[in-house]
C-alpha cells in the first residue's frame, strides 16, 4: 500500500497525489506530489538515509504556504519503495551510482511533467550530497539548491578512518550486503525506536517522538540498520566529493543550512568547502542534524534564511 500513514494530529496537506513509479532496473518508488499547479515553481525534496515522505509533512506544508508545488519519493531501500535486502529494515544499497540513477529518472519522467520550473532542489544528510552528486554530474539539473546539513563530509576520527578500511576490504571481499549496524527490530518485539536521550538528530523531543509514532503506526517505513556496502559506497562518495572539488563546481545559487551542533557531519568542513564558491551562500545555524525537526526557536532561523534565499530565486 502507497497511501501516505498520518497520525490523528499531524496528517499529510491535502492534495497528494501518491503514487509508484519503477526505474529501468525494475525498483518500485513511491512518489508524492502537492499543488502541481503552482504557479512560482517547484521544491523537489529529497531526504536522508533512513526518512520516508511522511516524516516531513510539516515542512511540505510550509513550502505549501509559500504557494510552492512540492514533490518528493522515497530513495530505494528505504519508505514504501522497494527495499533491497531480505531484512527490509536494514538499509543498503548496491552503489550510490543506483541512487544517481533513479534521481535523473524521477526527474526526467515524472518531475519534467508535473512540476513546473523553476526547480529548488533541497536535500536533507545523504538527500544533500545526493543533490550535489546530480548538479555536478547534469549540470542546470535545478535552478537554485538548498542543501540542510547535507552528508559532504562525516564526523571521522583516526579510529573510524581505520574502519573505514576494514569496511572497504570487507566490501572487495563480497560481505556488501552483510550488517555493518543491526536495525532496532526483532521478530519477537517488533521496531523499536532508539530513546530520544540517546539521539543524535534533533533536541526537540516532540519532533522526534512524532517520527517515532509514524514507524509504530507503518512498520513498513522502518529502516535502522545498515549493510556494509551502504557504509562503503557512503565513503567512497564522500572522498569523491573532496577529490574532485565538486562544491567548487556547482553553478546555480545554492543555500548550505549548516547545522553547527551536528554530531553526524562534520559542519566546519562543510562550510570550509562551500565558502569556495561565491554561488553558495552559507548560514549558520546552532542546531543539531535535523535541522527542520528541531525546537521552534531554531526552525524559526533556518526558515528566515530559506525565505531570504526564496525571495532572490522565486
Amino acid at each position: 500500500m502507497l497511501e501516505l500513514t498520518e497520525l490523528h494530529n499531524f496528517k499529510s496537506p491535502e492534495g497528494a497525489k501518491v503514487f509508484s513509479y519503477k526505474t529501468l532496473d525494475g525498483v518500485s518508488l513511491r512518489v508524492s506530489i502537492w499543488n502541481k499547479d503552482s504557479k512560482k515553481g517547484s521544491l523537489l525534496l529529497q531526504s536522508g538515509r533512513t526518512e520516508f515522505t511522511e516524516k516531513y509533512f510539516e515542512v511540505i506544508d510550509e513550502f505549501l504556504q509559500r504557494d510552492v508545488c512540492v514533490a518528493m519519493f522515497d530513495w530505494r531501500g528505504q519508505g514504501l519503495s522497494d527495499r533491497l535486502t531480505k531484512n527490509r529494515f536494514i538499509g543498503h544499497v548496491n552503489d550510490f551510482s543506483e541512487y544517481d540513477k533513479e534521481f535523473q529518472e524521477i526527474l526526467k519522467e515524472v518531475y519534467s511533467d508535473l512540476c513546473p520550473k523553476p526547480w529548488i532542489g533541497m536535500g536533507h544528510s545523504m538527500g544533500g550530497c545526493l543533490l550535489v552528486s546530480a548538479e555536478v554530474k547534469n549540470p542546470n539539473s535545478f535552478d537554485a539548491m538548498i542543501l540542510c546539513a547535507p552528508m559532504l563530509s562525516m564526523h571521522i576520527s583516526t579510529k573510524n578512518e581505520i574502519l573505514a578500511l576494514i569496511i572497504g576490504f570487507l566490501s572487495k571481499l563480497g560481505f556488501r550486503d552483510q550488517p555493518f549496524e543491526t536495525p532496532e527490530w526483532d521478530e519477537i518485539k517488533g521496531w523499536h525506536e532508539r530513546p530520544f536521550e540517546e539521539n543524535e538528530v534533533t533536541s526537540d523531543k516532540k519532533r522526534y517522538e512524532r517520527s517515532a509514532n509514524l514507524l509504530r503506526k507503518n512498520e513498513k517505513l522502518a529502516v535502522g540498520g545498515l549493510t556494509i556496502g551502504w557504509v562503503h559506497e557512503a565513503v567512497k562518495r564522500i572522498r569523491l566529493i573532496r577529490r574532485s572539488k565538486w562544491l567548487e563546481k556547482i553553478k546555480c545559487q545554492t543555500l548550505l543550512l549548516n547545522a553547527t551542533k551536528d554530531q553526524l557531519v562534520s559542519s566546519s568542513l562543510n562550510k570550509k568547502m562551500c565558502t569556495k564558491n561565491t554561488n553558495i551562500i552559507v548560514a549558520d545555524i546552532e542546531g543539531e542534524h535535523e535541522l527542520f525537526m528541531e525546537k521552534d526557536h531554531i526552525r524559526k532561523k533556518a526558515w528566515k534564511e530559506v525565505d531570504k534565499f526564496l525571495k532572490r530565486i522565486l
